[in-house]
Formats: structure tokens, sequence, C-alpha cells
């Protein structure tokens, strides 16, 4: 099975392509049923809307989160303790690591409030006045910050206007780089990135800008007073201040017509199949034009799991993700179902190679375990519509056989035939059995079996229904149990050309 297909119609996907693919994820050979998520850091007052790790070239990592007029060291599991800053405007924080020659920094700005700095031991406020001092702009009005070319370049807020420091340090008299001249549409500086590039003559590096008006301008060059304008471009409009995210050496960019990569930015306008989103385009459409105004979308690339992460909010404490498998390309959606909370993600960050969201009072980490906060995960799958190399002749489906693996802990699973393209709630229930093996902590050493190996599933099922195409519909329940589905076979009687 390939991914969920969000663009084609429903009578012309491809037979291994899903409808709904809910809480599932999927590799090269099969789809899993997702990890869950559990506390990490807790007591925090508010929404956490920005977590944000430390990371030194050498030592150790940090993690924090802002929520509300705070910010709190969240890198230890457990109930946090007193906030390490205070008396903020808000929790919305832009912010990337720096190493200079001398210290690694995590600098961190909201358009509202001096910049903060972290050195690993002491947060600073940056202004003019401090030590070390940023000069020829308030610190107050720096609302976004991207690395390029050995040095940060910070955004000024409702400006077309970046400015920087020199090469090598993040502080000092910064120098403006002026875009009023530039951009026809107006409007003022998002956000923006650095995008590498080997063109046959060696890597490349060119610096991004992308305005709320959707234009991309794009510079190449070392050296902010020698930077040539390769070109600007017209793209969607940017959803968010944090509508960028460095993806290898690419940069994607969060826009109305869907997550485009800075490589194709020449093209995106006129092609919008160039966008890493366009297999799932039409829910994409969908949920921009539902919640595009909405505070939470970003993306998040999370190695450890092959995923890339788009993250939709839809209202305060509702979320969900739309996933791409790094390796295959192709996506699914992760949802709150039933008593599943779901992922209610604020914002993601990368900690320590492990994927972790802020959500309501809390840090959370997330690919974890086999539920969410002891709440079973509930997963649908509805495969896509199959005529079975006949669309002339309407057939009798009898039965059903999915090839289901799953690590011995008990599952239930409830699947049917969806047939004509109707949509029916699976009702033939089967259970995955406990296996006879030991639980670990629990059984008696010498005395339980020895176990844990994935077992297969590949029993036949009555399934009925009667149509030209028919697709397995599968919903799966469970707290415990890793399952899996590599594929799907049927039986069927066919009948007459009608």
């Amino acid at each position: 099975m390939r991914g969920w297909n969000a663009k084609d119609p429903i009578a012309a996907m491809h037979p291994a392509d899903a409808v709904i693919l809910d809480n599932w994820f999927p590799s090269a050979a099969d789809v899993m049923l997702r990890k869950g998520s559990a506390e990490h850091a807790t007591d925090i007052d508010g929404e956490v809307e920005t977590v944000a790790a430390y990371r030194p070239e050498s030592g150790t990592q940090e993690l924090f989160g802002w929520a509300g007029d705070s910010a709190y060291d969240v890198s230890s599991a457990g109930a946090v303790g007193a906030a390490v800053l205070s008396s903020l405007t808000n929790a919305r924080w832009q912010w990337v690591n720096f190493a200079t020659s001398n210290d690694n920094f995590l600098l961190t700005v909201n358009g509202a409030d001096e910049m903060r700095v972290y050195d690993g031991s002491t947060w600073t406020t940056i202004n003019g006045g401090s030590t070390p001092s940023i000069t020829n702009v308030d610190t107050d009005d720096l609302i976004g910050v991207f690395v390029h070319a050995e040095r940060p370049f910070y955004i000024e807020r409702n400006k077309l206007s970046l400015w920087y420091p020199a090469a090598g340090a993040f502080a000092g008299a910064l120098t403006e780089f002026p875009m009023q001249g530039v951009f026809k549409d107006g409007g003022f500086l998002m956000a923006g990135g650095s995008w590498s590039l080997d063109a046959g003559n060696g890597l490349n590096s060119f610096l991004v800008a992308v305005t709320s008006e959707g234009e991309a301008a794009v510079y190449s060059g070392t050296d902010p007073a020698d930077f040539v304008k390769v070109g600007v471009y017209k793209i969607g409009t940017p959803i968010g201040r944090r509508c960028i995210e460095q993806y290898g050496g690419d940069l994607l960019i969060i826009t109305t017509d869907g997550v485009i990569p800075a490589s194709k930015l020449a093209n995106a306008k006129q092609d919008k199949t160039v966008a890493v989103t366009d297999g799932i385009q039409t829910a994409m459409a969908e949920a921009v034009a539902l919640y595009g105004s909405t505070f939470g979308w970003e993306v998040a690339f999370f190695p450890g799991g092959n995923m890339l992460l788009l993250n939709v909010p839809i209202a305060s404490g509702l979320q969900q993700q739309y996933v791409m498998n790094t390796v295959t390309r192709r996506w699914c959606r992760f949802r709150p179902k039933g008593n599943c909370p779901g992922w209610p993600a604020n914002c993601f960050t990368v900690f320590n190679g492990e994927l972790y969201f802020g959500t309501d009072g809390e840090v959370r980490k997330a690919w974890t375990g086999t539920n969410d906060m002891e709440e079973d995960i509930e997963a649908e799958l509805l495969c896509a519509f199959n005529y079975f190399g006949n669309r002339n002749n309407e057939k009798h489906f009898k039965l059903v056989r999915p090839i289901i693996s799953w690590d011995a802990n008990p599952a239930q699973i409830r699947l049917g035939v969806d047939v004509e393209f109707q949509t029916r709630t699976p009702t033939s229930e089967i259970t995955l059995p406990q296996s006879t093996a030991g639980i670990w902590d629990a059984g008696l050493w010498d005395d339980a079996t020895w176990g844990g190996d994935a077992r297969l599933q590949k029993q036949w099922y009555t399934a009925t229904g009667t149509g030209f195409a028919a697709a397995l519909h599968m919903e799966v329940e469970s707290g415990l149990a890793s399952v899996r589905l590599s594929s799907v076979d049927y039986v069927f009687e066919p009948g007459e050309i009608l």
C-alpha cells in the first residue's frame, strides 16, 4: 500500500493508494499503526506555543518551552521548575542556534519583546545597552531569524528589511539590507532561510526571503554587500510566521498553493505539481481555506522517524498532522478519533533525536509507545476502490483477507468491503489475540514463555457486497499492539455485463 491519496478522483486512484489513511504510517512495504505520545514536562501555565532546543557543538542539549508570559526549562521529564524567563508579551517566538568561534547560542525573537539569547548557562536580554549589544535597530522589532553565510539575518516586524551583523557574530552594529524596491506586490517580510544547491560547479548557497503577499526573492553570494539577485518569484501566500523549514539542503515553504520547495520556486505558480503536498493537494487546499488563519501551521522534519510533519491547526487544542514518509514520499494523516486525543500540537521540535510538541499545560514526547496519553489509538483505513481489471462486470464480493502482522499484544479490528464508492462503517469484528508469551516486568523468569516476535494473521473473513468496484475498509483500536497491514486479497463472483 502506497499512502493517502487526497488529490485524484475516488474512481481514478491507483489500487495501491488509500482514500483514508488516518493514524497509520506508510512504509516501503506496508502501513503501520502509528506510534503514540506521552507526557514529558508538565505543570506549565497555559498553552505551550514554542519549543526550542539548544544544541551546542558538544555537551548537553537543553529544551525550552514558552507559554503565556513565561519560558521554562523542559529538558527533563516531570513538573517544571520556576520560569527561566517571565513578563513576556507572548509565547510565539522564532529561534535558531548559532555558533561563534567562542560559544554556542540560542537566539530567540518574537517582534514584541527584546531579543533573548541563551549561551548554555544564562539567558541574556539583548538591546542597545546590553553586553553584547545590538544597535541600529530595536530588538523588540525583530520577529524572525535565520542563519545564512556564517551570520544570522533578522527580520524586522512589518517591514521589508533584513538586518545582519558581521560574519561570525550575532550582535553588534547591525546593517540593514533594504528590500523595499524588490517586491512589486508590497507587504512585509514573513520568513527567510538558506537554500543550498549543487549546480555542477560546487555547492552554492542562496538566501530566500518570502513576503506576506506571496513573493520570494532569491540572492546568491556570501557577503550581503555583494549579494546578487537571482530572481523574484510569485508563489502562494505564505501561512504563518513559521512557514519555512530546512529540509536537507532545500527549504520548504507553506503556502496557499501547498508546501513548495525553494528549488522549485521558478515553476511553483505555473505548475502546482512541484509542491511536496501534491499527492494530498485537495486536503491541503481545504485545510488552508478553513484553518489558514489559525495559529500553529508549521513543517517539522523528524529524521529519526523518516517523516515530515505538516501541522494543521483546526482550533485551540485541536490539531491534526499531514505526515509524509521521507523515503517513499507517501502521505498519511494523524488525527484525533473517538477517545484518542491525537497530537494536539501547537509546535514541534526535535530534541536529542526524539520528537516533542507543545500543547496545553505541557510538553509531550511524540512517536513513542503504543497509545496517546494511555488512550487507545484509533485508526481507519479505506483502500482505493478497485475494478479488478474489469469495469464492465458487476461483482459479488464474498471474502476478504487482510495480511496483518502484530507483536502479540491484543487489538480490536473491524473490517468490511465498501462497494460502488459508498463508505460504510465496518461492522465485522475480529480480535488479534494475546500471545501466551510472558509480559515484561510481570512474567516470572525461567517460568514465563519468552516471546515478542511478530505474528501473522492471514485468515479469510466474510465481507459481502455487490458492485463494479470495491475496497477494504478497516478500523483498528489498540493501546498495546504494533499492527501492520501489508496487502489485501478478495474473493468475488463475477456477474454478467450490464
